[in-house]
């Protein structure tokens, strides 16, 4: 395993264009969590432990290839752009199932993708990750943008709250005359933020239909999940004063000896992963070759990720202050 890197720059708490709601919700955050936050150690899987560890291989390029023939073979400026080659619609759930309300974006030619639910955090609403819907979707997957029970809903409410998205998304599509009749294939994954991310931990271990999971800054105290074994990218914020990598989503990614995983830190506190803040041209291009590399097992992804299309990324400290990953894969 790579050492890991810090970078000595330091960002702001709160970006100058922050919103008064957001500076509130970042403070409600710390306060009301902060005392939840445990001290973690650290330990580093040799690298030798893991590639003696058997590792499971998600999503099958042959049995995508009508879809993955309409997706062109992906460039660095093709995964940093807003959208990707599909054209998308949208849909509004009229009768959620489960959890609190759902907008799915979803490809609108023929074929079947992925399914992707996406959770937002405490306090957080369907706009906190709505950035990642269309993006995700004109790359090929069916993505619920779900609203939650109540705001202050725990993770584990989420969890349960990201399978009962991805029953429903899959009922859908088995249902004649629905918009996205035949459009998922039976795949899911999920990505969420802050206990949101949390959740999709618990459906990760939980649930075995979801197969890849990208938790933003996760926050989810007290929990053991070195039983998870599904490809897990973990995105998390520098500057974090609510769910620093450190507390959270490093020791998890240290028991994971199972699992193919990525970890990257960037500038920023809390709400990096969040619509309005972050660099979304590179968070973009890293889920959705995450994803793609996962729920497609398509390989076109990977260079993005382990290979030299990934160094300037990786090698830049404005934009990564740690990187570790379990490549190659």
């Amino acid at each position: 395993m790579r050492p890991i890197r810090r970078s000595s720059r330091r960002t702001s708490p709160l970006r100058s264009r922050s919103r008064p709601r957001a500076v509130g919700v970042l403070i409600a955050l710390a306060a009301t969590l902060a005392s939840a936050l445990l001290t973690a150690s650290v330990t580093p899987t040799a690298a030798a432990d893991r590639q003696s560890q058997s590792k499971p291989v998600t999503g099958s390029s042959t049995g995508n290839a009508s879809v993955l023939a309409r997706i062109p073979n992906p460039t660095t400026a093709s995964l940093e752009a807003t959208n990707g080659p599909l054209a998308t619609a949208t849909y509004t759930v009229p009768n959620p199932s489960g959890y609190g309300s759902g907008t799915i974006t979803y490809p609108t030619a023929d074929g079947s993708y992925p399914g992707v639910v996406l959770m937002p955090g405490y306090q957080g609403t369907q706009q906190n990750l709505q950035w990642l819907a269309p993006r995700l979707a004109s790359w090929g997957f069916v993505v619920i943008n779900v609203g939650t029970h109540t705001l202050s809903d725990d993770p584990a409410s989420r969890g349960r709250q990201i399978s009962a998205a991805g029953t429903q998304l899959l009922s859908l599509s088995s249902a004649s005359g629905n918009p996205i009749h035949g459009k998922v294939n039976g795949t899911l994954g999920a990505a969420g933020h802050s206990m949101g991310g949390g959740g999709v931990m618990v459906a990760l271990r939980d649930d075995s239909r979801f197969k890849a999971g990208v938790p933003l800054a996760p926050y989810n105290p007290n929990q053991n999940f070195s039983g998870v074994t599904d490809p897990t990218f973990f995105m998390t914020c520098q500057s974090d004063p609510v769910a620093h990598g450190n507390t959270y989503a490093l020791p998890w990614y240290n028991s994971m000896s199972q699992a193919e995983k990525l970890y990257i830190e960037v500038p920023g506190d809390h709400l990096c992963p969040m619509t309005g803040y972050g660099n979304k041209a590179k968070q973009g291009k890293w889920i959705v070759s995450f994803f793609s590399r996962w729920l497609y097992g398509d390989t076109r992804f990977s260079p993005f990720l382990c290979g030299a299309a990934r160094e300037a990324d990786k090698n830049s400290p404005s934009l990564v202050t740690r990187w570790q990953d379990t490549c190659p894969f």
